[in-house]
């Protein structure tokens, strides 16, 4: 029986000059398991051919790509879109999707999209079962340096949810794969939460 595999296809990366952003590229990463296949953003237009040479490293074409989950709709996300037009597109109603995710749903066998709101009122995680429990967050953790220093993403629309929400990922995953950073391992983070707020 086959298992699901998570793999990063495109590090994220972010340049800062304090409060205000240079560049972001958001993280793209393959959920797979046995002949299926969904990618957890696109990255944004720069890391189109990263992209690109990361599938095909792996004997990929866009085509192999079943469903395409926007964690939201922002450009650093979503930039690379385009190169999938026969993927199912998954993403919060909230962000110009279909779904409204009252509850968790699931793709396939343990892969389930959780509603993270806080960074915008849309943002959704994709939980993978993988051997150990992965939240690939997007920018309800934008980076490992959110749970370090226990701050919520530096743009959001609600701090509250959005401290809720990197909670729950770290609390529910053994590793996360953050909006704009490599994995990182949750251990040191868990039961930081609601300390100190």
């Amino acid at each position: 029986m086959s298992m699901n595999r998570v793999e990063v296809l495109c590090p994220g990366m972010i340049v800062r000059d304090g409060q205000i952003i240079l560049e972001a590229r958001s993280t793209a990463t393959l959920v797979s398991r046995g002949e299926r296949r969904l990618l957890v953003d696109t990255s944004g237009p720069q890391n189109s051919l990263v992209l690109m040479d990361a599938l095909r490293s792996r004997g990929l074409g866009p085509s192999d790509i079943e469903a395409v989950v926007l964690t939201h709709a922002h450009g650093d996300h979503e930039g690379n879109l385009g190169m999938f037009p026969h993927a199912k597109v998954i993403a919060h109603r909230e962000e110009g999707g279909q779904m409204a995710l009252e509850n968790d749903v699931e793709i396939w066998e343990g892969v389930r999209l959780v509603h993270t709101p806080g960074h915008t009122p849309g943002s959704i995680s994709v939980m993978v079962e993988a051997g150990e429990t992965f939240a690939i967050a997007g920018d309800a953790i934008p980076t490992e340096d959110n749970a370090r220093k226990w701050v919520p993403p530096g743009h959001h629309y609600d701090r509250r949810k959005a401290m809720d929400s990197m909670e729950m990922l770290i609390e529910a995953a053994d590793v996360v794969v953050p909006g704009h950073g490599p994995p990182f391992r949750t251990a040191p983070y868990k039961g930081k939460g609601r300390r100190g707020e």
